[in-house]
């Protein structure tokens, strides 16, 4: 990855281009993770494509050596390896520096040199499309480089120095010099490399450091003080400021000539005016260790380096003191100068308590700021202003007066808010990511307990992290409980008692005792409306602007503004992510527990139930009609808060939304088919069913048809009949007969799953002519498309492709593009069972990358599995395994059993002659399956089953049918396939 990405094995290089290389280089980056759906996409990655490139890169990595390194997991894929060159680059840069700090120089030079030699180039991950994240981690990278090569040349020019005296010639004599240096290190030879490096970055004054120091080393005097010069002019040309304190400083000793004698590190000008001794202590010593934010603090020393203000923002107690101390403490050059804001109460009084802080004693008609401008002058100096979220315009004012007069002044605040100065850079600083977070509550909990947190709680302690939303406060804080309690205790209480995380260390000022006082501290500068609006906004888990205006607009005459919503944002109490804004869990914890106490909770969910019922029932049209993109999305992003006015309307809404359990349900069937949620809609949609007899009939006719159809995918078969019997009739009854053709759809996709292909041809081509009387040509382009779904599982394929070919034109014309992805699907597998595998191929492969940005796992699992079989004819056993592994783990988690023992079966083939154990196994799974569910194997597969079986038994002779039979006995246990990719 250090340069153009390659995958090596033992037989060389494979070949690994375009979305399978650049997953790979996202999985890569967090090696070990669970990286997430959502976080592939922010790194650049399209769900579209994803489960085809994470097929191909399992087969690349299976013939590289690395079988079974690549997991397909619910949530989301898990690249298991340390076999990566960054991994090996970052430990021996943590081996060289272990050895400098050591005093180890040439050890360290070594170490160097080895992390170094695996760039092949000055780009990490050329030429692959990263963003997001992924493009940050590649930022941090290249610094990571041109760190250690400026360590590297530090490390040997050190060498060289001590070489010089060592050798005790004098600099004028070049040939001892040289022969110094060249029995210390090879600094001589760095000094071309650091003219290139010093062209590359004219404004990293380390790289000017040390040609300085490389010149003056090779008997070079007046070349060195003209390097300074040169840095001097750059400086003054691009920033118009001097070099800082320590280029100034070897300038000097350069030209006096004791450079080599005298340790740069601790030489100073004598012209410079120095900081007072004690401004250099004012940095707070953490007690603890930073975790969990390496890429952004080496994110900041560049911003820092380039940019006079930064201001660190971000909800109370997510950390931002603890970075801003790092990030001064790391800062070469400045001197760091922290000011600590919290006591102050007035925004007038933000001047004269930086005075304070600095030592000046301020004559009474004096101004304050007059006094700073003296003492800072034009040195160069970090100021550090801490917790400025109460005190803005005050902070806004002294740090624009500061920056104006003060040349080499950098500023770097922390607040909860920006200061909204120009020129400010804004950097928010996010909730941890779940690894930092659970290593950083580990660490807390066995410094509190003295005693490490017990084996086997990792589960706890990811779902208490998660509970916590990552924030560091409410972590530290839930850690203090650990001398007490158990982590699973901690969760089981976090939930329904906010005293819970308060702090037992009386040092702690008052508005980090509790995240609850940390939020009051943010509430209390905003107006009564304003915070009485964010009460109301917790209720959403996570919203767009239409919830947070129908919010609003729903307290009346105590509305707060229009603006309202950007003022919660500005106070870091609700956060934005593009068009959508969330609190943090316990931010909102702390909300609805100020809600209930109110007594607004209930008028606050009729509001929420109410709004995305709208919302649902809005996208539910789409879905059955055009527009399916639309709606998935729409109903995507609010699927928390679906499944939470669902919850209420269940439970406590009926007299609130008449019958709104019902219509939600119903309105959200289509989506959850499409999503794969099988079971969590048919709970729904059945219980609501049993709650309202009385509901109106045409009500609980579409409800009871999305009962049948789900019913059905969850291969239910008799209940499926039975919903969609009364469906049928209570349709019927009320002429509409649009709707009924759709019920008799169901009827025929149940009579296929049977093998009843008959039955199921009678019901689709009745429900094709009601569609034709009804001129409902969506209905009839869907009763012709099951039709041909029915031919070619019958074996009749020429019926199916020439209705098939129909359909996949009819859709596209219609747009729907599920339907049409589905319609691709089939003609591919008529393909395959027609032997043109090339043509099944390219179409089954249309059809994954259709299905993939639709996020349809039915058709994905179907698709996969068709694919397999297309490998499967043509030998490649390890592509097909993978395929067969991707549809076997989405059949299983939509519950789709029918499919589940096809692709068993399918698997049994792939294990055939490596492994017929293991197959006589899946054969037995498979047909246990078959059993329960009442369905048996489709016309279409039953000679390659034959064949499959024949050859197993013929391998296994006696023993296969004991081990047939003892699969068909035990449970399907996750032993008998693999887990996910293999």
């Amino acid at each position: 990855m250090l340069g153009p990405v390659e995958l090596t094995g033992p037989d060389g290089t494979t070949a690994l281009a375009g979305g399978p290389r650049d997953l790979l280089c996202v999985l890569a980056l967090r090696a070990g993770e669970t990286v997430s759906r959502a976080l592939l996409r922010e790194a650049g990655r399209e769900p579209s494509t994803l489960d085809r490139d994470a097929a191909v890169l399992s087969s690349a990595l299976a013939r590289c050596g690395l079988r079974g390194s690549l997991e397909v997991r619910p949530a989301g894929y898990r690249l298991v390896t340390r076999q990566i060159d960054v991994r090996r680059f970052q430990s021996a840069v943590r081996r060289a520096q272990a050895c400098r700090r050591g005093g180890d120089l040439a050890g360290a030079v070594r170490l160097y040199d080895r992390a170094l030699v695996l760039w092949r180039g000055p780009e990490p991950l050329a030429e692959a499309r990263v963003s997001g994240w992924a493009g940050a981690e590649v930022r941090r990278l290249r610094e990571s480089r041109t760190v250690a090569l400026e360590d590297r040349w530090d490390c040997a020019l050190r060498l060289a120095r001590a070489a010089v005296r060592a050798s005790g010639a004098p600099v004028a004599d070049r040939e001892a010099v040289a022969a110094g240096i060249a029995a210390a290190a090879d600094a001589i030879d760095a000094i071309p490399v650091l003219e290139e490096a010093v062209e590359a970055h004219p404004l990293r004054e380390r790289r000017w450091e040390l040609l300085l120091v490389a010149t003056f080393l090779s008997g070079r005097r007046r070349e060195a003080l003209a390097v300074f010069e040169r840095a001097r002019q750059t400086f003054l040309d691009q920033l118009g400021v001097e070099p800082g304190e320590r280029l100034r400083a070897l300038a000097g000793a350069a030209e006096r000539g004791d450079l080599a004698e005298a340790d740069p590190d601790q030489v100073r000008p004598a012209t410079m005016t120095p900081v007072r001794a004690a401004h250099l202590a004012t940095l707070p010593v953490p007690l603890t260790s930073l975790l969990g934010r390496d890429a952004l603090l080496d994110a900041l020393a560049g911003w820092l380096r380039d940019r006079r203000l930064v201001t660190l923002v971000g909800p109370g107690g997510a950390g931002k003191t603890r970075l801003a101390i790092a990030a001064a403490r790391q800062v070469r050059g400045p001197v760091p100068w922290f000011v600590e804001l919290s006591s102050v109460e007035s925004p007038v009084r933000v001047a004269g308590a930086v005075a304070e802080a600095l030592g000046l004693r301020q004559e009474t008609s004096g101004d304050a700021v007059d006094a700073i401008v003296d003492e800072i002058g034009h040195q160069d100096l970090l100021l550090v202003l801490d917790n400025c979220e109460h005190l803005l315009a005050g902070c806004a004012e002294l740090v624009a007066r500061l920056l104006r007069r003060c040349s080499r002044l950098r500023i770097l605040a922390t607040s909860r808010a920006a200061l909204r100065v120009p020129d400010e850079l804004v950097v928010p600083v996010p909730p941890l990511l779940p690894e930092a977070a659970a290593r950083l509550f580990l660490e807390r909990a066995q410094a509190r307990s003295g005693r490490p947190v017990a084996e086997g709680s990792a589960g706890a302690v990811a779902q208490l992290c998660a509970e916590l939303d990552g924030l560091p406060l409410a972590i530290e804080l839930a850690a203090a409980r650990t001398p007490l309690l158990s982590v699973p205790e901690i969760v089981a209480r976090l939930r329904s008692d906010l005293r819970l995380l308060h702090s037992p260390d009386p040092t702690v000022p008052d508005r980090h005792r509790t995240v609850s006082a940390t939020v009051e501290s943010s509430l209390r500068q905003l107006d009564p409306a304003t915070q009485a609006y964010f009460d109301r906004l917790a209720v959403f888990a996570g919203f767009d602007a239409s919830a947070a205006e129908a919010a609003r607009q729903a307290m009346a005459a105590e509305a707060p503004g229009t603006d309202a919503l950007a003022t919660l944002v500005g106070a870091s109490l609700v956060e934005r992510t593009g068009d959508r804004y969330r609190m943090l869990v316990p931010i909102r914890r702390h909300a609805l527990d100020r809600l209930a106490r109110d007594g607004g909770e209930t008028a606050a969910r009729r509001v929420h139930a109410a709004h995305y019922l709208a919302v649902a029932e809005s996208a539910d049209s789409q879905l059955r009609g055009s527009g399916q993109e639309l709606g998935l999305a729409r109903l995507r992003a609010d699927a928390a808060n679906l499944r939470a006015a669902m919850a209420w309307l269940a439970e406590s809404g009926a007299a609130a939304v008449p019958h709104g359990d019902l219509r939600l349900s119903t309105a959200l069937a289509m989506a959850c088919r499409i999503g794969g949620q099988y079971r969590e809609a048919l709970g729904w949609l059945s219980a609501a069913l049993v709650r309202h007899p009385d509901a109106p009939a045409p009500l609980r006719a579409a409800a009871g048809a999305d009962a049948a159809m789900l019913a059905m995918l969850l291969c239910d078969y008799a209940t499926a009949a039975d919903y969609a019997e009364e469906a049928r009739s209570a349709y019927r009854a009320t002429g509409n007969r649009r709707a009924e053709a759709r019920v008799v759809m169901t009827l025929g996709s149940v009579a296929r799953e049977r093998a009843q292909y008959a039955i199921s041809a009678a019901h689709l081509d009745a429900a094709t002519a009601t569609c034709v009387e009804c001129g409902d040509e969506l209905g009839e382009a869907r009763a012709v498309l099951l039709r041909g779904f029915t031919a070619w599982l019958a074996g009749d394929l020429e019926r199916a492709e020439s209705r098939l070919r129909a359909c996949r034109r009819w859709f596209e014309r219609l747009d729907d593009p599920e339907q049409a992805a589905t319609a691709l699907m089939n003609l591919g597998a008529v393909a395959l069972y027609r032997g043109d595998i090339d043509r099944a191929g390219s179409l089954l492969d249309a059809a994954l990358e259709r299905y993939a940005a639709l996020g349809f796992p039915e058709g994905l699992g179907w698709a996969h599995n068709l694919r397999g079989l297309v490998e499967l004819r043509i030998g490649r056993i390890d592509r097909a395994e993978a395929h067969l592994a991707l549809s076997l783990a989405t059949h299983r988690e939509v519950g789709d059993r029918w499919r589940t023992a096809s692709v068993l079966e399918a698997l049994a083939e792939v294990h055939r002659t490596g492994d017929p154990r293991r197959a006589a196994r899946l054969l037995g799974a498979a047909a246990r399956i078959r059993a329960e569910i009442g369905a048996p194997v489709p016309a279409c597969e039953r000679a390659d089953l034959a064949v499959t079986t024949a050859g197993v038994r013929a391998a296994l002779g006696g023993a296969f049918d004991a081990l047939y039979a003892e699969a068909r006995t035990l449970p399907l246990d996750e032993a008998l396939v693999p887990r996910a990719l293999v």
